[in-house]
């Protein structure tokens, strides 16, 4: 039982670790606005409920003296419905309020006189809002978007391209530079990259540390100008993706994205396209633990790829050697070559007999030149383990080595 107590207590102050981490974190959204009645003038002390759709959890706030009211903390991304109940007044409703990262959504309520078991109900789902909250320069990209990109090897940063002001980084070659964008004129390592609020930045390089699966992905806010004093750190971008979230409902997603050596193009001077396979594949669930009160989401992204290795300043696929032993070599004919000192030259003396060219046995101590002056071996004197190795390594194809594309 005691184990049991430390475990839980262990437990809890994970939690909430985790739990003051997020309240550090700028990942929320608020929803702020002042209450009126028909005549314009503010009313005091509505009470005001927010509730996420998906979750059901509700948060309440009271409006001021002054009717503003507002909620500081709402989880994102969401659909939020917002009441307002107070006396001599009709309860007002209004539905379909996206919250993205970030974002500061205004909602004025106008209260109509009557009472409150009559309901007045209005919809934000197909309105734009504009921003007025905020100087900041910036998009979001949500999940739906991200998912369906054609993102090749599925890293959301190359997202970053459809902003304007993004250029891709190019180094001293021409070739892609760090996988780094520039921003707005800033340097390419320039851009912090966060998730769910806390750094994710390769610190040597400046480049994303962990590139998050596009599925787990509930959207990402990238602030290109005018960046708030809460970020600082960097002068480029800032990328902030959130992870999604469990809700009351089970919900997840499967994939597989498949390239093969018979999809590619060859170069007009190949005979055949290059080695290429790749397999990114993984699933999505989320859920309810207690609905209304806890959930739960899980993301798995595996990764398998073959292809030639690249080398050169071109980045193209390029053929390696190494050294093997040659035609004559695996018949046991080592002959020294002007210069170079072979077995049948060697001055070095054997730790067991061997049976020498003379077809006389030869005891310890006796020097390789003098048991094979022509550096030629006998069959007898190849060990059987010797032999099975030698037959796993491939023939030479240019002299002495054998000519091979590295598969990764």
């Amino acid at each position: 039982m005691r184990a049991v107590r430390i475990a839980f207590i262990s437990a809890l102050g994970a939690l909430c670790l985790i739990t003051a981490d997020a309240a550090r974190a700028d990942v929320y959204g608020k929803i702020r606005g002042t209450v009126t009645d028909p005549s314009g003038a503010v009313v005091p002390k509505v009470r005001i409920v927010a509730t996420n759709t998906t979750t059901g959890i509700s948060t309440s706030a009271i409006s001021g003296s002054d009717g503003n009211y507002e909620f500081l903390q709402l989880a994102v991304p969401a659909i939020y419905t917002v009441t307002a109940e107070a006396s001599g007044f009709k309860k007002f409703q209004v539905d379909g309020i996206h919250l993205s990262l970030n974002e500061i959504f205004v909602e004025n309520l106008h209260l109509e006189l009557g009472s409150v078991q009559e309901t007045v109900s209005v919809s934000e789902q197909s309105l734009a809002q504009v921003e007025t909250t905020s100087i900041e320069l910036g998009a979001v990209i949500n999940g739906t978007e991200i998912v369906n990109a054609p993102l090749n090897g599925r890293n959301f940063i190359d997202l970053m391209k459809l902003q304007p002001g993004v250029v891709e980084a190019s180094d001293s070659r021409g070739g892609s530079g760090l996988g780094n964008y520039s921003t707005n004129g800033s340097e390419a390592d320039q851009n912090s990259y966060l998730i769910n609020g806390t750094d994710n930045n390769d610190l040597p390089l400046n480049e994303i540390q962990i590139n998050v699966s596009p599925d787990a992905i509930a959207e990402f806010r990238m602030v290109t100008d005018t960046i708030n004093p809460e970020y600082g750190r960097n002068s480029g971008a800032i990328v902030n993706a959130i992870i999604k979230s469990g809700s009351n409902q089970f919900h997840g997603s499967g994939f597989d994205f498949y390239r093969d050596t018979s999809l590619n193009a060859k170069n007009f001077f190949q005979p055949t396209p290059e080695v290429f396979h790749r397999n990114q594949f993984g699933a999505t669930v989320g859920g309810p633990v207690w609905k209304d009160h806890t959930f739960f989401f899980f993301s798995y992204q595996g990764y398998r790829e073959r292809a030639p290795e690249s080398s050169g300043d071109c980045g193209c696929a390029s053929a390696g050697t190494v050294p093997v032993f040659t035609a004559a070599e695996r018949s046991g004919v080592f002959q020294s070559a002007p210069g170079v000192t072979d077995i049948g030259s060697s001055g070095k003396v054997s730790p067991f007999p061997l049976l020498g060219e003379d077809n006389a046995m030869h005891p310890a101590g006796t020097p390789y030149s003098a048991i094979f002056p022509s550096g030629t071996i006998p069959a007898a004197d190849i060990n059987p383990i010797a032999k099975t190795l030698l037959a796993s390594i491939p023939a030479a194809t240019v002299g002495s080595n054998y000519e091979f594309n590295p598969i990764v």
